[in-house]
């Protein structure tokens, strides 16, 4: 098949292509070096303040109520252009109708926040000027009630914007002050049926960019994708580059042979299998996943909402937290007391790895030389389980997890008072997340009392020896797995 030797976008309305030598850019960079469009401010370079937020509309199909093929935030400081390939894109700089100077241009939301007085150095506005507009679009192609933002949508949807001046309630008030009704959708502005269908297009190729510094492959299929990886050992797999990206900023990483798979379909799947499980595609993001299971999996869609920002979010995948490998990851977890499974696709064809022999040691996995995971399903709880998840960390929201938690419990009678087996993992503990079978085991079949969980409790010290790093010393993680455990048992039993 035919390859295409340029990345290709729509900005602000305009299609774009570029080259191996402007792909390779941070998408802040290219929008403020290249285009001149200063108003994406470049701030921690992190993807945690907000200041760069861009939005973006890739069309594709998505799951059943979330966030379909509508312009939702993301940071730009810690994405490549070459990852924005056939997408559509907003920045801060094209939401006024005219002169931005004359206030009678300014979009509502812009209005709102001068009015309001939500600015003082300036620096983080563009960012939450582009969020609030992303949550009123979202609101808007979602039909939801109400003619403004209640208090609580502006906070959730400004998680991932820092200000340092404001103290933040002149912001919500301004957001909250904002007529729904005299709002027009910027899909309707920027995104038209021409341009949908020209992106479609554009997807339905397989694209090679590359100079004598960086390259970028993106196939169709995944077979293609582990073909390649098998003849390119170097290359690197990147899929929202949340961790990437940052790394590349320190300058701890560079960007010289790339993988991608946002161009095979498949791979956005996200389903029930049958009753009992749920098959995640590699190229699904959390925000999906988290709509997908609020109802399905209340407990962990009640999790992701502290888990990163709507930013991070909006691009990460659940595929990408896994296969990152990181001892500290939030959804390992979870998924370890899910039964996951693992589903890879190598140059020899395709296997299944249980996620509890997926990790062999730090940042290392089974993943064999030109394998790439495609999927991963996991167990939905059954009615008369009881599922919980933990996270402590410095700050409430969207920090690094210090220990991670998951216990999953099937109970043999009403009353909650006999274990007919149990899940537990924690994250955070070790090179890998784990899973503590020596407790598991000692706790099948009890009758719970003090007695037992204090065996319980002293197993679990026996199976683990806490890591110790900036964040927390190996004692205090003690500390937290057994509260985190007895917490457990004093809620759900």
């Amino acid at each position: 098949m035919k390859l295409r030797n340029s990345v290709v976008f729509y900005l602000n309305g305009v299609r774009h292509e570029v080259g191996a030598e402007h792909a390779r850019m941070m998408l802040s960079d290219y929008l403020r070096y290249e285009k001149s469009l200063t108003g994406t401010k470049v701030v921690c370079a992190e993807g945690d303040c907000g200041a760069c937020s861009v939005l973006k509309l890739f069309p594709h199909e998505a799951p059943k109520g979330s966030l379909k093929n509508t312009f939702i935030p993301m940071n730009s400081c810690i994405t490549t252009v070459a990852q924005m390939d056939g997408a559509s894109l907003i920045t801060v700089d094209a939401l006024a109708s005219g002169d931005p100077r004359d206030s009678k241009n300014l979009s509502p939301v812009q209005s709102a926040m001068v009015n309001g007085h939500g600015s003082q150095c300036g620096f983080c506005t563009p960012g939450f000027v582009v969020t609030l507009t992303g949550a009123i679009e979202n609101k808007l192609c979602q039909k939801k009630s109400g003619t403004h933002l209640t208090p609580q949508e502006a906070k959730n949807a400004l998680t991932g914007n820092l200000c340092r001046c404001t103290g933040y309630q002149p912001i919500i008030d301004a957001a909250t002050s904002i007529e729904l009704k005299k709002c027009e959708s910027i899909k309707d502005r920027f995104y038209s049926k021409t341009q949908e269908l020209d992106l479609k297009k554009v997807q339905s190729t397989p694209l090679l960019v590359k100079n004598d510094l960086f390259s970028l492959y993106a196939p169709r299929t995944a077979k293609d994708a582990a073909r390649y990886l098998a003849k390119n050992k170097t290359a690197r797999m990147i899929a929202a580059s949340t961790d990437l990206g940052v790394l590349s900023n320190k300058g701890k990483l560079k960007f010289e042979k790339l993988i991608s798979l946002h161009l095979v379909s498949d791979l956005y799947d996200l389903k029930k299998i049958g009753t009992g499980r749920v098959s995640v595609g590699a190229r699904v993001t959390l925000s999906e996943l988290r709509y997908f299971l609020k109802d399905l999996v209340p407990q962990f869609a009640t999790f992701l909402d502290i888990f990163a920002s709507p930013q991070i979010k909006n691009v990460a995948t659940l595929i990408g937290n896994v296969g990152n490998a990181s001892p500290i990851a939030d959804t390992p977890p979870f998924l370890l007391v899910s039964d996951a499974i693992v589903h890879v696709v190598g140059a020899r064809g395709k296997r299944k790895i249980p996620l509890e022999k997926f990790y062999l040691g730090y940042r290392k996995t089974a993943l064999k030389t030109g394998e790439i995971i495609t999927s991963i399903d996991f167990a939905i709880p059954k009615k008369g389980q009881s599922l919980a998840l933990y996270k402590t960390s410095q700050r409430k929201d969207l920090d690094i997890s210090i220990v991670n938690a998951a216990i999953r419990v099937n109970w043999t009678n009403a009353k909650k008072t006999v274990i007919k087996d149990v899940n537990i993992a924690m994250g955070g503990i070790a090179a890998t997340p784990l899973r503590l079978v020596k407790t598991e085991k000692l706790l099948k079949g009890a009758i719970l009392s003090d007695e037992t969980l204090m065996k319980a409790v002293a197993a679990l010290h026996s199976e683990m020896t806490p890591l110790s790093d900036l964040r927390s010393s190996s004692s205090y993680r003690r500390v937290i797995v057994e509260n985190m455990f007895m917490k457990f048992f004093r809620e759900h039993s």
